[in-house]
């Protein structure tokens, strides 16, 4: 069975899967090809607004050798919106999620509505699709899945577990913004939800627009940021601002927090998060108490999962599950834990092909996700034609044994292997690597990236000696769960140890990423050190996907080496 899984045109990080017989065989994000990051065209550009993956969809089709026509099913991560509304304004649910009364309604109403015939033209336009021209998807084909439970079946499916509990967090989707529940290997069970309008992750994309960041998309620099000031509950009161619901389940009264808003700084954000490089206190400290409620709110929500089943394993998606430190605090709870890479709206995809895999087949897909490796590959041939094209000359090398020499001579080197990864962690196949054990390097990294000083750097570490260097509780590939630097290694790798000691790594065995891996043993060999300090490759743009976008960003920035699918292409060389 061959099924295209997609997200909704509404959702940010529009993507596309290809799932046969139950299996991953292509799966991308549509700002890899087009270039705008989260696919939103931004304001004042031709087509702005969020883009439909079309070209996601055609290599999909392209990689498995298939067109259209010989797609089984179109599933869709996202409920149809006519079911949302009538979910949403029905006044029974509002009292059963535990507002004071349905009149709470109209405080956003242009998210609520949706109009028949919008919603026809809404249908018709989001999946015309050009392969010949304006070609729709065969009505017959498309199948919607709720946002949510497409976020649950992408992580509980892969993660392999046999049972396990699930949460799911973000802004807002389709009709709630979280999911909780229990897999018992054969069913999923919601036991409760957290509606759009009393998100979690609003909250968090709110207090990151106050900071002066971009909403819905910068909030990894309040992370960052909530690291350098303490948390001050006289700030944004406790009581007021927890809302409980009939199941027992917390979330962020943002009617509240609003009016809060409003009264305490007129709706207008921190200008100047840091100016003449010295933090702005109030903002540190605004950091740090949003970050410390988000994750107060998060643990009170496990701890009543855990009455509802007793599992020691548990499943994360959703946007809010890439904020590492509140992952890292969950982690140490629990005896296995998986969080899907691709948690963003990009993961609906996958989750929605599952679902629609399962309705039609009666079992779920077996598999395991050991690796987001599932984009973009591309063939030496095409390679060197690219190079060529560029008028670089390159050298053929073995890269587990240049790439540690390169680092220990401290050179930035640009890293493109493989197929891309899906989902925003950079995971060793479109990276930049450095030396670890400069301190300097966190600046200099940083300042190539066009990144605030304060934001810290990920170490990709070979895994049998994460528990050495860190106080991981579980193995980190995905570099989604932020823990401790032990003592005796804080300066043996300082660009890699954040301000309060912590660091989020990336955790590499061979079957992973076998180059990568030889390459950290022989950089210990030479150092001591098995770890190498990553960033995602790009500048100002989405991660590098192809031999064209990691040339063009090796040009325009200071990396010092670029390293290709086997080829390494020096600045001294090309000068």
């Amino acid at each position: 069975m061959v099924i295209l899984g997609i997200t909704h045109q509404g959702s940010y990080n529009q993507a596309a899967c290809i799932m046969v017989d139950g299996k991953i065989v292509a799966w991308s994000e549509e700002e890899r090809f087009n270039r705008y990051k989260h696919s939103v065209i931004p304001n004042g550009q031709r087509g702005e607004g969020i883009v439909f993956p079309t070209q996601c969809i055609h290599w999909c089709l392209d990689k498995v050798g298939i067109t259209l026509e010989n797609v089984d099913r179109i599933a869709v991560g996202h409920s149809k919106i006519e079911e949302i509304s009538r979910k949403m304004l029905n006044p029974s649910y509002a009292e059963y999620i535990g507002w004071a009364s349905a009149d709470w309604f109209g405080y956003y109403p242009p998210t609520l509505v949706y109009s028949e015939t919008v919603m026809k033209n809404r249908i018709h336009e989001d999946f015309r699709f050009g392969m010949n021209g304006d070609q729709l998807f065969p009505a017959h084909q498309i199948e919607w899945y709720p946002h949510h439970k497409s976020h649950v079946a992408s992580t509980v499916i892969p993660s392999g577990f046999d049972e396990c509990n699930y949460m799911t967090l973000d802004g807002e989707g389709g009709e709630n913004a979280g999911l909780f529940g229990y897999w018992d290997g054969h069913e999923l069970h919601d036991v409760g939800e957290m509606h759009n309008f009393l998100s979690l992750g609003g909250f968090y994309e709110d207090f990151t627009a106050i900071l002066g960041f971009k909403h819905h998309s910068s909030e990894g620099k309040t992370m960052g940021l909530a690291c350098y000031g303490e948390p001050d509950h006289k700030v944004i009161p406790r009581d007021e601002l927890f809302i409980e619901n009939k199941d027992g389940f917390v979330s962020a009264h943002r009617n509240w927090y609003t009016d809060w808003i409003a009264k305490t700084i007129k709706g207008k954000p921190y200008q100047q998060v840091i100016k003449n490089d010295i933090m702005s206190k109030e903002a540190t400290t605004l950091a740090a108490t949003a970050q410390d409620y988000f994750e107060e709110i998060i643990n009170r929500n496990f701890e009543n999962l855990l009455k509802h089943n007793s599992s020691t394993k548990l499943a994360l998606a959703g946007g809010s599950f890439l904020n590492c430190t509140s992952n890292g605090k969950l982690a140490k709870r629990v005896t296995d834990i998986f969080i899907q890479p691709a948690s963003h709206d990009s993961g609906t995809a996958l989750g929605a092909a599952i679902l629609c895999h399962h309705r039609h087949t009666g079992q779920w897909p077996i598999m395991r996700q050991q690796h987001a490796y599932f984009g973009r590959g591309f063939t030496s041939n095409e390679v060197v034609d690219c190079l060529n094209y560029n008028g670089l000359y390159s050298e053929d090398v073995k890269v587990e044994e240049v790439l540690p020499q390169l680092i220990h001579d401290n050179k930035v080197v640009g890293y493109f292997q493989g197929r891309s990864e899906v989902g925003p962690r950079a995971l060793c196949h479109r990276s930049i690597l450095a030396n670890p054990t400069i301190k300097e390097n966190l600046d200099r990294v940083n300042k190539i990236k066009k990144r605030e000083w304060w934001r810290p750097l990920a170490p990709t570490i070979a895994e049998e000696y994460l528990f050495d260097i860190t106080d991981a509780k579980h193995t980190s590939p995905f570099m989604l769960m932020a823990c401790q630097v032990r003592d005796e290694w804080r300066d043996r790798i300082p660009a890699v140890t954040h301000v309060d000691n912590s660091c989020r790594p990336q955790s590499v065995n061979q079957e992973q990423n076998p180059i990568i891996h030889r390459a950290l043993l022989n950089f210990r060999e030479m150092t001591g050190v098995p770890v190498f300090m990553n960033t995602s490759f790009n500048v100002g743009e989405p991660l590098v996907d192809s031999p064209s976008d990691a040339i063009k960003t090796f040009l325009n920035s200071d990396l010092d080496v670029l390293l290709i699918e086997g080829f390494c292409v020096t600045k001294e060389d090309n000068k």
